[in-house]
């Protein structure tokens, strides 16, 4: 028998945050929503930072390759673990978004390009209880050899709680200028950073007289934006993608699962139904018929007999074709058509200088498809009751980490993306399942997205990515846009920039989900 380590989860997700003060941790086991508030108890309240907090599970391999999980690995006398973070911001030295081919100019082009890197250096922590260490790095403008300005961006902090696990907690957000540039672009800013960065996590490990060893295969850290909708998911997330190169690369016979209806079928129909809290027009769209939630619906949706038949497969034939070409950033189809998901058109990740329809992915789609036609496990009882992490089974916790925590980023469409781009829709960006390939430079996953975030966060204010960047919320005075007080157009580039750390957060009361949390913007509560 081997004893290999393995860092859990092997994503985690960060976000940004203007509090220095406090943070929250992001979701560890699916299902489970991260409780506000949200803000900290400073006036008008700041925005907590979310956290990722990283373990190391012990595994047992046989000769025959069979492994068991045979405990999370906590320092003590005669356990050590160093944790060591690389966070990296390689947006401004990066090529424009959308791709457009290796001839195509660069950001700032004529600007030195390493000096354009944020790099914050490989930061270590090990033991329990650790105080936070800022991770930081400068950003340099400079050009023919001359520094024409420089500034110091933090990207993160890291620390351990006390038990010895990793917490990466995310930046404080800001973005800025330090050329005196102006935004005019939803994506592409010369002379300007922010504080979304990636990279790799790794953990040395010693255990009694052994020899310190590497945990196998380190992980993967990413700081993104904020999300403002923490209970509502997206149709298709990054777990659906991250899954989708699984079952296409990795682990083919995927294909061949018949699905159940509990849990493959439902969550994408509840996503569907939940979107309709944070987007006005969704409700418009999906009617009353289109309410999967109502118990009669439900039933006969989760019914495997010819009677209901017809029920299914009325759900499925609305439903976009993967791989359906078409120039990205087109606006959905009309209602009649299958035009579901109803959202913008992204790039194709497997030809990224051309676009795709919004859709759900292979094994999405292959999923429902054999569910319209009756071949499902007919499962349903009720919705399944999320189960905390420590209460689930051991060798259950280490997927239900990376689950969780790529389960609350978007997977689609990808123009950019929130968190990531479409990279992650790419078998070349996996060394393993769910793992991020070690040899991809700190920094890869996010340099092709918005510069300024806030940028495209003001620019994608219609059907996009209504669970992070909601379009309508519902207030005490009824229904209003999420980001009432943010101009249009170039103006409102820079009013997100000042004032993304006001607007609210869309939590559930009861059985609706309602703003909640925003500060004035412009006057505008």
């Amino acid at each position: 028998m081997k004893t290999i380590y393995r860092i859990f989860p092997s994503i985690g997700i960060a976000r940004l945050g203007n509090s220095n003060t406090t943070y929250f941790l992001g979701p560890e086991s699916p299902g489970i929503v991260p409780q506000g508030p949200y803000r900290d108890e400073s006036s008008p309240g700041k925005i907590k930072p979310q956290a990722a907090r990283f373990r190391v599970y012990e595994f047992r391999r046989d000769e025959f390759g069979e492994e068991t999980v045979t405990r999370e690995l906590i320092p003590n006398a005669k356990i050590r673990i160093k944790w060591s973070v690389h966070l990296v911001n390689r947006k401004a030295a990066a090529g424009q978004f959308p791709p457009s081919g290796p001839s195509a100019p660069p950001r700032n082009e004529g600007y030195d390009r390493a000096g354009l890197v944020i790099d914050a250096g490989v930061q270590s922590r090990s033991g329990k209880n650790k105080a936070a260490l800022t991770l930081s790095g400068d950003i340099n403008f400079i050009r023919d050899g001359n520094v024409e300005a420089s500034e110091r961006v933090q990207l993160g902090r890291i620390l351990t709680d006390e038990k010895g696990r990793l917490i990466v907690v995310g930046g404080s957000g800001k973005s800025g200028s330090p050329i005196s540039r102006g935004l005019d672009n939803f994506a592409n800013n010369d002379g300007w950073y922010d504080g979304v960065a990636d990279g790799p996590v790794s953990a040395l490990i010693e255990v009694g007289d052994e020899e310190p060893v590497l945990a196998e295969g380190s992980a993967w850290v990413v700081i993104a934006p904020p999300s403002y909708a923490p209970g509502i998911e997206n149709v298709t997330t990054w777990y659906d993608q991250a899954l989708n190169v699984n079952a296409g690369t990795f682990s083919p016979h995927l294909m061949k699962n018949v699905p159940s209806f509990t849990h493959d079928i439902y969550p994408i129909l509840k996503r569907t139904v939940l979107i309709s809290w944070v987007v006005e027009q969704s409700n418009r769209h999906h009617g009353v018929s289109g309410n999967f939630l109502n118990p009669g619906r439900l039933r006969r949706l989760a019914d495997k007999s010819a009677g209901s038949k017809a029920s299914r497969q009325g759900v499925f034939n609305k439903l976009m074709k993967p791989n359906t070409s078409v120039r990205p950033n087109t606006p959905p189809l009309r209602f009649d058509q299958n035009n579901m998901p109803y959202v913008y058109s992204g790039l194709d990740p497997d030809n990224p200088s051309q676009g795709e329809f919004a859709a759900l992915t292979n094994y999405q789609y292959a999923m429902m498809e054999k569910w319209s036609q009756g071949e499902f496990h007919a499962d349903w009882v009720e919705e399944p009751t999320p189960v905390p992490l420590d209460d689930l089974p051991l060798d259950q916790q280490p997927h239900a980490l990376t689950r969780a925590a790529l389960e609350g980023c978007i997977g689609a469409p990808f123009f950019p993306g929130i968190e990531v781009t479409y990279v992650v829709a790419q078998a070349a960006t996996y060394e393993s399942p769910f793992r991020i390939k070690q040899t991809l430079p700190p920094g890869f996953l996010t340099e092709r997205m918005a510069l300024p975030w806030q940028a495209d966060f003001s620019a994608c204010g219609e059907l996009w990515w209504p669970a992070q960047r909601p379009v309508d919320v519902i207030t005490t005075d009824g229904i209003q846009s999420f980001s009432r007080g943010i101009r249009g157009g170039d103006e409102g580039y820079h009013d997100m920039v000042r004032w993304w750390t006001e607007l609210g957060f869309v939590i559930k009361k009861g059985e609706k989900f309602v703003e909640d949390e925003r500060n004035p913007i412009r006057g505008l509560s």
